[in-house]
C-alpha cells in the first residue's frame, strides 16, 4: 500500500467549509481525511462535489449538529455507525467506522458535555466508556490495525492546554473527563501525537474564535488521532495542520495529519 496519509478535521459545519475541505484535498490529497461536526442531514451531504474530486464518501448525519463522516480515495466499505445495537440517535450522529483493505477508521465526535456537572457532562463521560466497551467487542488492539479520529473535547495534559492553572476544572480540561480520556487509552490505544512528539507544549488544534487566540496560540488539543498497536508501529510522522485555521473563515479547529509506512 505504500505511504497513507489520515486527516482528521472538525470543519464546523460543512456547508459553511464545503470550500475549504476541496480546496484541502486538492491542495493535500490526503489519502483518508475524517470529518467531525458536519451538521447536515445525510441527504444533504455533497457526495457528488467530493466524488468530483476522486472521493469516496460516508456520513452519518441528522437532526442535530453533529455529524461525521470518513472520505478516502480507497475502496472501503461502512462497518456500523453509532453504538451497534443501542438506541441512541445522538451517537448514531457521533461515530462512524469505515473499514478498508489494510485498516480500519472510525470519526467520532465525542460531546462537548458543557456545562460541568450537567446530565450533558454525565452524558458525555458515559460516551467515553460506551466507547471503550464498543472497541471490546469488535477489535483486537494487538491485532486489528485501528485508527480512532476525531474531535475527543479532552486536553488530555497540562502541555495540551495554553494555560493549565487557569483552564483547570473547565469543559474540556476537567479531570473527570481527562480519567475517561484515559480508560479509553487503557484499552490498547496510542496517542498518535505524543508518539512523535513526547513533552512537547504548544501543539494545539482547537483555538476560540475570539481575542485573537490563534495569532498568539492560546488553544488546547481536543483532535486526536488514536491508534491500536499494528498502526502505531506503521506510524512514521504526525503533526497539526494549522494553514487551514488560517484560512478566510475557518473551523476553529485545525486538521491533524498522521503518516503511515503500510506494507503493500
Amino acid at each position: 500500500m505504500g505511504i497513507v496519509h489520515l486527516v482528521t478535521w472538525n470543519v464546523n459545519s460543512l456547508n459553511a467549509r464545503l470550500e475549504h475541505v476541496q480546496r484541502y484535498l486538492k491542495q493535500r490529497s490526503p489519502e483518508v481525511l475524517c470529518l467531525q461536526e458536519t451538521k447536515l442531514r445525510t441527504e444533504a451531504f455533497p457526495q457528488e462535489v467530493l466524488e468530483s474530486l476522486g472521493y469516496r464518501s460516508w456520513h452519518a448525519g441528522g437532526p442535530g449538529r453533529n455529524g461525521v463522516a470518513v472520505l478516502s480515495r480507497l475502496e472501503g466499505q461502512e462497518l456500523f455507525r453509532g453504538f451497534p445495537g443501542e438506541e441512541d440517535p445522538q451517537a448514531a450522529e457521533r461515530i462512524l467506522a469505515v473499514k478498508f483493505r489494510a485498516f480500519t477508521v472510525i470519526s467520532v465526535y465525542v460531546p462537548n458535555g458543557s456545562p460541568v456537572g450537567s446530565d450533558y457532562f454525565l452524558y458525555k463521560l458515559e460516551f467515553f466508556y460506551r466507547l471503550r466497551e464498543l472497541l471490546e467487542r469488535h477489535f483486537d488492539p494487538q491485532r486489528d490495525p485501528l485508527a480512532l479520529c476525531g474531535d475527543f473535547n479532552v486536553a488530555p495534559e497540562p502541555i495540551d492546554v495554553y494555560d493549565p492553572e487557569l483552564l483547570e476544572g473547565q469543559i474540556c480540561f476537567h479531570e473527570r473527563e481527562r480519567a475517561a480520556f484515559r480508560v479509553l487509552l487503557e484499552w490498547g490505544l496510542h496517542d498518535a501525537l505524543r508518539l512523535k512528539h513526547p513533552g512537547r507544549a504548544g501543539l494545539f488544534t482547537w483555538w476560540d474564535y475570539q481575542f485573537g487566540a490563534f495569532k498568539a496560540n492560546r488553544g488546547m488539543r481536543l483532535d486526536h488521532i488514536l491508534l491500536t498497536n499494528p498502526l502505531a508501529q506503521a506510524l512514521s510522522e504526525v503533526f497539526v495542520d494549522r494553514e487551514p485555521r488560517s484560512w478566510k473563515k475557518p473551523s476553529d479547529h485545525a486538521p491533524v495529519v498522521a503518516v503511515f509506512q503500510l506494507p503493500d
